[in-house]
């Protein structure tokens, strides 16, 4: 996932650890080079709008984390491994404020997601990777999607088999006969694109959707768009322009003030569908895992705690 916030580390990574604890460990990551940190704003201002508290602090992985990663054989080399993202150690400046707001946006939601949908017992695999390549029959790159994500999930699996909290990662590729697939594709516009380029974007999926390119592995299928924008006039003109860029698209769209739920994260947020107009809401997984009145039934049994 890149970049990430030291909070959102917490809640995805170490759920069972007490946050100081948490924190004292990505230290040590840092203070050995495994990984970098850099601070940015934490959003919070008083009643006048003046910054209130500290700096939030993110995290991403060096060179040297990556190399430690191989050593230890943590990530099979099936591309997940040459996936990872990092930066060298030794790089003299930070990336920019900026940069580093819209990359944690990124990994904020995707955490949200997977925070919350391992919460279902039924979950079997997972794979989300930045700044997908697809690639043609020639191998060439034809497109790069902002996060590539794959869902599957078991129907026959009604209790956990794994630890709640951990995540089953599609590392291995292998997928059941009897596995509910669903794939997403997060495109995220920070209000500085050019409406041009969102409408070649558009275009862009349908043509791939059309003649089948997304098929390779591991997205292994064509994804539906999720497009997160700006509130406001923003909202109106993606959505039009998506619309009409791409009749019928099977693509949905968000806004940042909209893309988080109070209690169940972006996993169900408010979305809307863009094949066809007048809008309708919908939901980010369809009829993937039954509607939100059913949720808490579903994830009753999930718990942040080691078994015994």
């Amino acid at each position: 996932l890149g970049v990430m916030r030291g909070a959102t580390l917490h809640d995805l990574v170490t759920p069972d650890l007490h946050v100081r604890s948490g924190e004292r460990l990505w230290q040590r990551m840092t203070e050995r080079k495994l990984i970098w940190q850099a601070a940015i704003p934490n959003g919070h201002t008083d009643a006048v709008g003046h910054p209130r508290g500290g700096p939030s602090h993110v995290y991403g992985l060096t060179d040297d984390g990556r190399a430690f990663i191989d050593s230890l054989g943590a990530e099979p080399h099936d591309g997940t491994f040459e996936r990872l993202i990092y930066r060298p150690k030794q790089s003299p400046n930070a990336p920019s404020i900026q940069n580093l707001t819209h990359e944690t946006y990124i990994s904020d939601w995707c955490a949200s997601l997977l925070d919350h949908i391992r919460r279902l017992p039924h979950l079997a695999g997972v794979h989300i990777q930045r700044r997908y390549a697809v690639t043609d029959a020639s191998g060439a790159t034809v497109q790069t999607l902002g996060v590539a994500i794959v869902l599957a999930f078991d129907p026959k699996q009604a209790t956990f088999q794994r630890v709640p909290w951990a995540i089953p990662w599609l590392s291995a590729g292998i997928i059941e006969r009897q596995w509910i697939i669903t794939r997403l594709a997060l495109e995220v516009d920070g209000g500085l694109t050019a409406i041009r380029t969102l409408f070649d974007l558009a275009q862009r999926y349908a043509v791939h959707t059309k003649a089948g390119v997304y098929g390779a592995a591991p997205l292994g299928g064509t994804p539906k768009p999720v497009i997160i924008t700006l509130p406001g006039p923003r909202w109106q003109e993606v959505a039009h322009t998506w619309a009409f860029a791409w009749p019928d698209s099977s693509a949905i769209l968000t806004s940042t003030a909209k893309s988080l739920h109070p209690d169940y994260g972006v996993l169900w947020g408010e979305y809307i569908s863009l094949a066809r107009s007048p809008f309708k809401l919908t939901t980010l997984l369809g009829n993937s895992i039954g509607p939100i009145d059913k949720w808490p039934g579903l994830t009753r049994d999930w718990t942040t705690k080691k078994a015994g």
